[in-house]
């Protein structure tokens, strides 16, 4: 199954900020990066209408999908609001489409099975009775929102501020996925990778005696950058500075 991500915002929709400094664009941004590792290791493929920090229109994110023939499409964003009270996470799905509502209420519950507060799978409508939100809309397959905590909350913003919560976050929309698609690969086809005989976030796969591991999902979990040049069709692999 081929999962499309997609962190909201980006380059210079840049407006969406905490009280403290918290760009959504950035946030969402690496717990979508975090979020294909997971599912990659899992055995899904993944498309990313972004993986840095660019604009792209509503159109332009939904025709990624479809030139991919992507089977889902997820939106992750952190939601805002005009008084700091409001928080908790909120899944927004099709009013129309009933698989769309499943793919949020398996997101929705791994979410508070994370113990991320809720306030539930919602539909919202435009006045004439369509879907509100562009990515759900006009997609073709099972489609939502993931509004995963409010930037505008004091404590809330804090904890998005942290790689932990974001990874906590990750790891409840992928899971969530999962339980939505079912299992990808066979079990006992996974191999598990340690690194100081602690696991890494992602699995490889035996074949022939030989285990395999997706470049991008390895090279991520020991936090290198990874680079496709679709010119040379070769991959760099980015130590940090």
């Amino acid at each position: 199954m081929r999962v499309c991500l997609d962190p909201g915002h980006g380059g210079s929709d840049r407006a969406n900020r905490g009280p403290t400094g918290y760009v959504e664009a950035d946030g969402v941004l690496d717990i979508a990066l975090r979020t294909r590792t997971l599912l990659l290791a899992a055995g899904f493929e993944v498309v990313m209408t972004r993986d840095k920090d660019v604009y792209l229109s509503l159109p332009a994110r939904m025709a990624i999908a479809a030139n991919q023939k992507a089977d889902l499409f997820v939106s992750i964003h952190t939601d805002a609001f005009s008084s700091p009270q409001p928080h908790g996470c909120t899944v927004f799905c099709s009013a129309y489409d009933a698989r769309s509502r499943s793919l949020a209420e398996a997101i929705e519950q791994a979410l508070r099975q994370a113990g991320r507060p809720s306030r539930g799978v919602k539909t919202r409508l435009l006045a004439n009775g369509r879907d509100y939100y562009h990515v759900i809309r006009e997609a073709k397959v099972p489609s939502l929102l993931v509004e995963c905590a409010f930037h505008t909350n004091p404590a809330e913003e804090a904890l998005l501020k942290t790689p932990e919560f974001r990874q906590l976050l990750a790891t409840a929309i992928a899971k969530g996925i999962q339980a939505f698609a079912g299992p990808q690969v066979v079990a006992d086809a996974m191999i598990p990778i340690l690194l100081d005989e602690k696991p890494l976030p992602v699995n490889g796969r035996l074949f022939n005696d030989v285990t395999y591991a997706p470049v991008r999902a390895l090279a991520e979990a020991l936090g290198l950058t990874v680079v496709w040049d679709a010119k040379l069709r070769l991959v760099r692999l980015i130590r940090p500075e």
